[in-house]
């Protein structure tokens, strides 16, 4: 008898956790875009039963766009495995590319974070490498790399979502961000320059005297 109340009593407390679990959840119900570098975007499939997102997006500049998300109450959980094809249409090659997570204008809490954030198999973007803590975190992800004008690359990443609570919503946003490198000269080109440079300058005096 004893033995029964036991299993019972586990029981019910699993049901009764598994039912907190379920009953305390948040849904995606848009996302938008905005920002000076966007070109065009899509969202391809925002599945909130299997929690699943595919996006597409095109930069027309090396300038941010920032992704904004409207999250209500739902039941299931709060993960949310992102996949997002990203092409380069700004006339130069990437070495770059960023994301960070902002709180929009009415924040509900700090629980929207990247999973795995230190995890470059289930983090990753194609042609980049993800740079390790304390430069990749909860909030950002930081790659290096290289993707060529022209070029698409596609992100994987999972987002946890704060539960907004029964019959309210919120708002987040994803800012990304790709950048480049300032070309450097060579030290032939800066040698050659040089010599150019003592050259005008003998030129000058020559004619000066």
């Amino acid at each position: 008898m004893k033995t029964f109340s036991r299993l019972a009593i586990a029981s019910a407390v699993a049901l009764a956790c598994g039912t907190a679990t379920m009953a305390s959840a948040s849904v995606i119900t848009a996302i938008t875009a905005s920002g000076p570098g966007l070109g065009s975007f899509s969202v391809n499939n925002l599945n909130n039963t299997d929690r699943t997102i595919d996006l597409s997006e095109v930069f027309d500049s090396v300038a941010p766009i920032t992704l904004d998300f409207t999250v209500a109450h739902s039941t299931g959980n709060n993960k949310f495995d992102v996949t997002e094809a990203i092409t380069n249409s700004t006339g130069v090659n990437w070495t770059d590319f960023h994301y960070s997570i902002v709180e929009g204008p009415n924040p509900q809490g700090q629980g929207n974070v990247f999973i795995s954030f230190n995890n470059a198999t289930k983090t990753n973007l194609g042609g980049f490498t993800l740079d390790q803590p304390p430069s990749s975190g909860p909030r950002n992800l930081n790659y290096t790399g290289f993707l060529a004008d022209n070029g698409t690359t596609t992100a994987h990443f999972t987002l946890n979502a704060f539960d907004p609570g029964q019959g309210n919503t919120y708002h987040f946003q994803l800012v990304q961000t790709p950048s480049v490198t300032a070309n450097v000269p060579e030290p032939g080109t800066w040698a050659t320059l040089l010599a150019g440079l003592f050259g005008v300058i003998g030129l000058v005096r020559r004619r000066v005297s």
